[in-house]
């Protein structure tokens, strides 16, 4: 637990390579922590979901999902993390990564995929959190698109506009400019005539 709390002590505590953080919840009380730097770090490369917080001291063990970084601009070191803690049977709301699987066939033939939503937000029990949302693209031509309401996924609700584009394969510009001169010429030619 962080004892000392305020810019200069945070300052201080990072300096020796901790990252400050706060743990909330609706049933426990709110915590000041302090996490391992470089092992905190493992976890966040590692973990997606929930997490099991133990305070050293005490046998209790807090399940909850990290909700917030903050990063440092430059480096992108963690500055301080906030931890919200979760109950078993309670669903949360959380935002989830979209990974996109295979290579759509529109751009192997020289479209273009435009990846609108890297993330959806999405509520379920802490045990359904997924890592990611995968989407397989691979038959997508130019012209198709995927939206919020193509997805369904098993114990998981999607709460974005079922309307809203995640991702679009396009002609080209290249493809679109020379469609445009085509147009352009065809309108010419039919004056002419």
């Amino acid at each position: 637990k962080r004892e000392k709390t305020g810019k200069g002590a945070t300052r201080k505590y990072r300096a020796e390579g901790w990252i400050p953080a706060e743990f909330y919840s609706s049933r426990d009380e709110n915590l000041h922590l302090l996490l391992k730097g470089a092992d905190f770090e493992n976890v966040i490369s590692h973990v997606h979901g929930l997490v099991n917080l133990k305070i050293e001291g005490e046998k209790k063990e807090y399940p909850c999902i990290i909700k917030e970084l903050q990063l440092e601009p430059i480096q992108g070191k963690i500055l301080h993390a906030d931890l919200f803690g979760v109950k078993s049977g309670e669903k949360l709301i959380v935002n989830v990564p979209v990974s996109l699987q295979g290579t759509a066939a529109g751009v192997k033939s020289g479209g273009i995929l435009e990846f609108l939503l890297r993330e959806l937000e999405v509520e379920c029990l802490p045990k359904d959190i997924p890592e990611f949302l995968p989407i397989d693209v691979s038959q997508l031509e130019v012209g198709d698109s995927i939206r919020v309401k193509d997805l369904s996924l098993e114990n998981i609700k999607i709460l974005d506009d079922p309307n809203e584009t995640i991702l679009l394969v396009e002609h080209s510009k290249i493809a679109k400019e020379i469609e445009e001169i085509d147009e352009a010429l065809e309108a010419e030619i039919g004056e002419e005539e």
